[in-house]
């Protein structure tokens, strides 16, 4: 077993993909998944689940993979203790909503990638519970995601209280209208698991309106856009409208309190900060 065999592993199970970890660690498929099979006869365990379409993680895949990562965190903060001119190197991923990489998000990493320019650093976005799943499942070291989240093995910090708003054009331009409309009301939102698609399924559940249609979309322009066309209706954070799109014939629907705030948190794993460059990045928000 050499740090090698690490790194194949670990880009396998971050993206699920035997391809991707040969490309990345510039080696040939076959290479990986013998370097995999290695790993697992010397472990006496199964890592992966393999079909041919997908590779999981089994449970021992998931706790090898923490294991690894921390192995290769250690083998770096040693690195950067003996680097004389104090350069802080290593890969940071984290994980964001579309609208928090669109909006709150950049300020955050430009901050941070300038002080430390030497540090991998990758964003991936998703929902709320994507995120979740891949920081639980050690995929990415943190996350900024919606809502209020609760889990044993979490850190949460909070970062933002956003105020939320229905977001339209003139043909839903206000809640009576809303509720006056005779056609079916279309929500053009993320897929299952995005919290702010579950705040406005619960608000307009509340409102009496239950002849709802859901138009998923997978990238912010494109909710934004078609809600601009007149496809129907989506709910986001105010200033993002007011800053982001401003230009955009949209309008702004008010919503009572209780669903106007949702709260944008940071979460890591606990006990995760043996990776110096997340201990580093989470001072960044903190400092802000």
């Amino acid at each position: 077993m050499n740090i090698n065999d690490l790194k194949i592993f670990i880009a396998v199970a971050e993206y699920e993909s035997i391809t991707k970890s040969a490309a990345i660690n510039n080696t040939v498929q076959s290479n990986v998944s013998a370097r995999v099979k290695y790993l697992e006869a010397q472990l006496g365990v199964t890592l992966l689940t393999r079909t041919t379409r997908v590779i999981k993680l089994t449970e021992e895949g998931i706790l090898f993979l923490k294991a690894a990562k921390e192995i290769i965190n250690i083998l770096s903060d040693y690195k950067n203790s003996v680097n004389k001119n104090g350069v802080v190197t290593g890969q940071l991923k984290i994980g964001a909503l579309q609208s928090v990489a669109a909006f709150r998000a950049p300020d955050i990493l430009q901050r941070f990638v300038s002080k430390y320019p030497e540090m991998d650093f990758i964003l991936k976005t998703g929902t709320t519970d994507e995120l979740i799943k891949k920081v639980l499942s050690f995929k990415l070291d943190g996350a900024f995601v919606a809502g209020r989240v609760k889990h044993s093995d979490l850190i949460v910090k909070p970062i933002i209280m956003e105020k939320m708003c229905i977001v339209s054009t003139p043909l839903y331009g206000s809640i009576d209208l809303l509720k006056k409309s005779n056609k079916p009301i279309k929500l053009i939102v993320f897929s299952k698991g995005c919290s702010y698609r579950n705040l406005l399924e619960e608000l307009l559940t509340e409102m009496g309106l239950i002849n709802l249609k859901i138009m998923e979309m997978d990238s912010l322009d494109s909710i934004i856009q078609s809600v601009e066309n007149g496809l129907g209706i989506t709910l986001l954070p105010e200033e993002l409208i007011k800053k982001n799109y401003a230009y955009r014939s949209l309008v702004k629907i008010k919503i009572p309190i209780k669903y106007a705030l949702s709260p944008t948190v940071f979460i890591r794993m606990k006990n995760s900060l043996s990776n110096r460059g997340l201990q580093l990045f989470e001072n960044s928000i903190e400092d802000q």
